[in-house]
């Protein structure tokens, strides 16, 4: 079915405006090259998330195998959010310089080492370094945004980047059912329980071989093709920008930083929770007489309720960001991430003091909507930040959620060590709150949420199409 129409000219059965940008949304479509750059930018991105976070729901196990302890857990989840922050920093300007595909399937190929790896740790050491370089599989968020913003026209970047991310996110919630699934097949075919855990992992490191060879055989970079074939508009003057220009003009853009930051309150948030949520209702929820109430299994199928809400709540905040900004100009979109991001505190610190398991996994839904919505609010955004130069934007924003989820990681240790890890969704919470009036900074254009009834067109102002031309260059296909 279509979400929206636009021009006529059409590709691949898509409408498509002057820049060969698909003006509508396909879903039941896989063709070249608008939709099948949009489902393998969303199944390359979920492939990553079941790999990156396939350790989380196997923690009560994998902690009683090895004869680690909380502390060590907590870093090992630190660490499997860090080395993201740079990696997504530095995959921003090579989408620019190589476009998304390459980068998307080569991620997935390379990361797929350290996934079978974590079946071979004995040690916490040994967990701590597999999952932080497992952690670079998160950079595929990175070329997921920015293949659906070459191939999807402004007025519906919004939607169409929410759908791939939030789609890809819920790699996130479906692992947390998943992996246990596949943990509690593998004792039941015989193995030991030891064997189990180590056979489960390497499942997800055969399809992030697979996806990543699709990917790399059979989709596009953009509308025309190959990334040197593409589609740019010429400037008539200025001289050419270098690349450490390029990086530090996106950096010094006033709404650069802010978005970096709001970033790291909803994505970072979600990062956190999945590290920490199936390990946090197996050991918080107890029977009067200290047992747990959960499973490892049950509390991993309970965590996945948060990861599942990406299914639409993702796509639901760029959509009311797209439709804030069709009435109310770029000021709509900021409002849309400003009550997201409250919400998001608020459900937060909500859940945290529950102590009702029904009640919790309500609150745990309402929690991981406000979440993804702001997710979604977020990239609502992101397109016109610097539109000449969106994967630099996109890699610092995407950035931004790592480096939340580090510093999340590193308060809820502390409170954890002293078995206060109520008390740290709380704090979160409140700083979450906080962090969200960040929006009154944000100015695109001269209007900020205070004024401004305008869209602001994503690319380029109505080219005209003498100005548009393709470059010919020395890149390489």
């Amino acid at each position: 079915f279509s979400l929206y129409s636009g021009h006529k000219t059409m590709s691949g059965g898509i409408a498509v405006d002057h820049l060969n940008r698909a003006t509508e949304i396909k879903l039941i479509n896989f063709r070249r090259p608008h939709m099948r750059g949009f489902w393998c930018a969303t199944i390359g991105f979920f492939t990553a998330f079941v790999g990156w976070f396939a350790f989380a729901p196997l923690m009560p196990t994998v902690k009683d195998v090895l004869k680690i302890d909380k502390s060590e857990i907590y870093t090992a989840n630190i660490c499997a959010v860090s080395a993201t922050i740079a990696a997504r920093v530095v995959i921003g300007p090579l989408c620019d310089m190589l476009g998304p595909r390459r980068l998307m399937a080569g991620l997935l190929l390379i990361a797929a080492a350290p996934v079978a790896c974590g079946a071979f740790v004995n040690n916490a050491m040994g967990l701590i370094l597999d999952r932080f370089f497992i952690s670079f599989a998160g950079a595929t968020f990175v070329p997921c945004q920015f293949w659906t913003m070459q191939m999807f026209a402004p007025h519906i970047s919004g939607t169409a980047n929410a759908m791939a991310g939030g789609w890809g996110n819920l790699g996130g919630g479906f692992v947390q059912a998943f992996i246990p699934g596949v943990f509690e097949l593998f004792k039941a075919m015989g193995c030991a329980v030891d064997l189990a855990w180590r056979l489960s992992l390497l499942v997800p490191a055969f399809f992030f071989l697979l996806v990543g060879l699709f990917i790399w055989n059979f989709s596009d970079d953009c509308p025309e093709g190959k990334w040197c074939d593409r589609i740019r508009v010429v400037k008539e003057e200025g001289s050419k920008e270098s690349k450490w220009d390029v990086f530090n003009k996106a950096v010094l853009n006033r709404n650069t930083i802010p978005l970096v930051l709001l970033y790291g309150c909803c994505f970072g948030i979600e990062l956190f929770v999945n590290n920490a949520a199936a390990l946090f209702l197996y050991e918080q929820f107890l029977t009067d007489s200290g047992e747990n109430i959960l499973t490892q299994s049950t509390a991993g199928l309970i965590a996945s309720m948060f990861g599942l809400m990406n299914l639409f709540a993702r796509a639901l905040g760029g959509w009311a960001s797209d439709k804030a900004a069709a009435k109310y100009g770029i000021a709509g979109r900021f409002w849309v991430l400003l009550i997201t991001t409250c919400g998001t505190g608020g459900m937060m610190i909500i859940f945290g003091v529950t102590k009702i398991l029904p009640l919790a996994m309500i609150f745990l839904v309402l929690f991981s909507l406000n979440v993804q919505a702001a997710e979604g609010a977020t990239f609502g955004i992101v397109p016109f930040v610097d539109p000449e130069h969106k994967g630099v934007v996109s890699g610092l924003v995407g950035a931004g959620g790592n480096l939340g989820a580090v510093i999340w990681g590193l308060i809820y240790k502390q409170f954890g060590q002293n078995n206060m890890e109520r008390e740290g969704f709380i704090c979160i919470g409140c700083i979450v709150i906080s962090s969200g009036f960040l929006c009154a900074i944000l100015k695109i254009r001269g209007r900020s949420m205070f004024c401004g009834t305008e869209e602001v067109d994503g690319v380029v102002p109505q080219v005209a199409a003498k100005e548009i031309k393709t470059v010919e260059t020395a890149e390489t296909c």
